[in-house]
């Protein structure tokens, strides 16, 4: 669980010190860890891309592509084969020679669950656990591995006692990172494509209004999702699905005025000192309306200020819209407000992030074994160099050895015996550097950690958590972690067994924590083959 998640809902003043902190540690006011950023959309038939650039001017659209969904990536609104997804992602990359250091990707995934919570009267002590029950209600997700991220909303200074939940099946996501993490794609951040849409209008569509309710009426691929904000925050959400009986563009402009009114009326009974002027955004993204649509919406909906954007012109009322972009691909508008997340421009206050922690464990963990290859080749010229020195010294110094020992020369036999004492003496001092190098040379990793890390997350059970992974020597290794039951602490130490990387494995300890919920902590030792590398 995540602690300043629980600490947003201290009493004054704790609470407030943390008002700024994001659900993983990052607030608007933390410089961007980046200059460039990649925001990736993914819908049900397109895949666009949007490169964005930071400075002190703001921010930049560098450059922009998109290309049709592959055959077969894409079944019934979820993703059938990632692999596939993200090689064609690669290629459309590659073949505009885009690059950048850091990724976001929007969520594409059936079962989502988007909506708000109202925390209880008395706040519970696990606020996470508290989440999870009431997802689990969710009949579309009952019995599912879950995945969710939460975090407080609510009016600007006063407390936040509502919460802006996603959730969708894990194993939908896990999905995604494999093939993120196959493709190469250095993934930061997930979300779905509704926060990327509210921080790339935030600025000129949100920001400010507080004399009027904020309504976004996004149309994306076979969903329809409304949601309001009401000064500045997010007060409202709903998503539904777009049945094939409206598909037709005509039927799905009367359903999309109906279900506007049925807002306002909704705020105009529930709220009544929140109802008045409505300014109301429709974005139709890869979905087809009328060529009147605008005109038609205006008439259905009286006494609200109405625009209707399209895939084409959505990005005009984004920071970019004004960019000196020239390029011939207009950019999504998602694809920019992922990108935006990236750079540190959040605006709305809403960070959810459904890439798995563990994720994050394992990207630093081959950093710093990235970084520790670095070091060993750092070194290795230097030891050559030395070792080199050192033996041309010693060929000097027995040059002068064998001169002194000349019968022409006087010197007396003490003296040359002591000189011959120094020069050991230089000459072990000299040799001593090399074999310290040696010893940092022959420190170097004698194990394929990259591939071995890789392995242990493929055989990794589902109900089952890796917390610790601790090697000293590299011949070694153990594992600590927690589990939902001790079988799959057996299935682990099992499959641990079989991996070419590992001689063998054998569980230590094994205990019911009752401080963790009752989840049964483990831990494993593991011999590593160090003499198996990949090619």
């Amino acid at each position: 669980m995540n602690p300043v998640r629980n600490l947003r809902f201290l009493p004054h003043p704790v609470r407030d010190f943390f008002t700024c902190v994001s659900n993983r540690g990052i607030s608007n006011g933390v410089k961007p860890r980046t200059k460039t950023a990649l925001g990736i959309d993914i819908s049900e038939t397109i895949i666009s891309l949007a490169l964005l650039k930071r400075d002190k001017n703001g921010i930049e659209l560098l450059k922009a592509a998109s290309a049709p969904v592959p055959d077969g990536a894409i079944k019934d609104g979820n993703v059938e084969d990632a692999a596939l997804l993200f090689k064609a992602v690669n290629e459309l990359k590659t073949r505009n020679k885009i690059q950048a250091s850091q990724a976001a990707v929007s969520l594409f995934a059936r079962p989502m669950l988007v909506q708000i919570m109202d925390m209880p009267r008395q706040v519970p002590t696990n606020i996470r656990q508290f989440v999870q029950n009431e997802v689990k209600r969710c009949v579309a997700l009952t019995g599912k591995e879950i995945a969710l991220d939460f975090c407080g909303i609510g009016l600007a200074g006063r407390p936040r006692s509502r919460l802006f939940v996603v959730a969708t099946e894990g194993q939908k996501v896990a999905e995604l990172v494999k093939a993120c993490n196959q493709a190469r794609l250095n993934v930061e951040a997930i979300e779905p494509p509704l926060l990327a849409y509210t921080r790339a209008f935030y600025a000129e569509r949100i920001a400010g209004k507080f004399d009027c309710n904020v309504l976004l009426a996004i149309l994306n691929g076979s969903a329809l999702t409304l949601c309001v904000f009401k000064k500045q925050a997010l007060d409202f959400v709903r998503t539904k699905d777009i049945s094939l009986e409206r598909v037709e563009p005509s039927k799905l402009c009367q359903w999309l005025a109906e279900e506007i009114n049925a807002i306002i009326r909704f705020y105009d009974v529930e709220f009544p000192e929140a109802s008045g002027k409505w300014e109301i955004t429709v974005v139709a993204d890869s979905v087809q309306l009328p060529d009147d649509a605008e005109e038609f919406l205006k008439a259905k909906v009286a006494g609200a200020e109405l625009q209707v954007r399209t895939t084409e012109d959505a990005y005009q009322d984004t920071p970019v819209g004004q960019s000196r972009y020239v390029g011939a691909n207009k950019p999504s508008s998602v694809a920019i407000g992922l990108a935006m997340r990236l750079l540190g421009i959040n605006g709305s206050d809403l960070r959810i992030n459904l890439l798995p922690p563990e994720s994050a464990e394992v990207k630093s963990i081959k950093k710093h074994l990235l970084i520790t290859a670095n070091i060993v080749a750092a070194v290795l010229p230097l030891m050559i160099l030395t070792a080199g020195v050192v033996s041309l010294m010693t060929k000097k110094v027995n040059q002068g050895i064998a001169y002194k020992k000349q019968p022409q020369l006087s010197q007396d036999t003490r003296a040359l015996l002591r000189e011959r004492e120094l020069v050991d003496r230089q000459i072990k001092q000299l040799s001593g550097g090399p074999e310290r190098l040696k010893g940092i040379l022959g420190s170097r990793q004698e194990v394929d950690w990259a591939h071995l890390l890789e392995d242990i997350r493929s055989r990794t059970p589902k109900a089952l958590r890796i917390t610790k992974l601790h090697s000293k020597d590299n011949s070694r290794m153990s594992l600590e972690g927690l589990a939902l039951s001790y079988e799959a602490v057996h299935l682990f130490v099992d499959m641990l067994n079989k991996s070419q990387y590992i001689n063998s494995a054998s569980l230590s300890q094994t205990e019911k924590d009752n401080e963790a919920g009752g989840l049964v902590r483990y831990s494993i030792n593991c011999w590593l083959n160090r003499e198996k590398k990949n090619s």
